[in-house]
């Protein structure tokens, strides 16, 4: 019986095996994130070698083992080279979302999705010249929306109206304008600076205000903050973003 599995994938972590071997993670959109095998793939006569990097999407030919979860490299065929020839600033960003989906579960049920954003999001961060990462902040709403536990930037989580926001509320999920907030809760939110709050509230119609808005280092720390407490609550695990930590 052949086991051959054809799907396609993006490379989202690779490590050194043995002498001559790898070991990938690769997010595909039919199989959610696997383990794949790519044995003797360093051995200097493999044909193969310069395909295996990371964020490379392959179309993939591969044998699954029927008594493990393991995947065993067969042969490739490269779709986009992401990461070839991209300025520093864009490769971090590039892999920032990698990273996130790397400490997360993703569910067989939304890997299509996932996979669809990501390559939507490594194709389109290269054009960006300004405020690239608010398009990364973007990636991270639309990713909390697919594997539910999406949160309103627009609308106050208390009174439901589309208000400034004061803090970002944990325990709720979610954003408290000036009006809903009690002096009580003081240490059970986390405080926005106004210029935080106001990026806050554009981030799903980013690219109408890219080009024309300043982000100052507090309110970059601000809002990535907040989109780790938003997953570390979820997936009740300390998520963090090395990557973000070189801009």
């Amino acid at each position: 019986m052949n086991r051959d599995i054809k799907t396609k994938g993006i490379i989202i972590k690779k490590v050194k095996f043995r002498e001559t071997s790898i070991i990938l993670d690769v997010l595909t959109p039919d199989l959610s994130v696997i383990s794949v095998m790519a044995k003797g793939i360093r051995n200097k006569k493999s044909k193969n070698t310069g395909l295996i990097e990371l964020l490379n999407e392959l179309e993939l030919v591969l044998y699954k083992n029927p008594n493990s979860d393991w995947y065993f490299y067969r042969s490739s065929h490269l779709i986009n080279a992401h990461l070839f020839n991209i300025e520093h600033t864009t490769s971090i960003l590039m892999q920032a979302p990698v990273e996130v989906i790397r400490q997360i579960i993703v569910p067989l049920d939304d890997s299509f999705a996932i996979y669809e954003l990501l390559e939507t999001y490594l194709n389109y961060i290269k054009t960006i010249k300004k405020n690239e990462i608010t398009i990364f902040w973007r990636f991270l709403l639309k990713l909390s929306k697919i594997i539910g536990i999406e949160f309103s930037t627009n609308y106050c989580i208390e009174c439901e109206q589309q208000k400034l926001f004061h803090a970002y509320f944990p325990q709720k999920h979610g954003f408290i304008c000036n009006d809903c907030f009690h002096p009580v809760n003081d240490e059970q939110v986390f405080k926005l600076n106004i210029d935080a709050a106001d990026l806050i509230s554009k981030l799903n119609s980013i690219g109408n205000y890219i080009n024309d808005i300043s982000i100052s280092k507090s309110s970059i720390k601000q809002i990535n903050r907040i989109f780790l407490i938003h997953l570390s609550e979820h997936f009740h695990k300390k998520i963090y973003l090395k990557s973000i930590e070189l801009l």
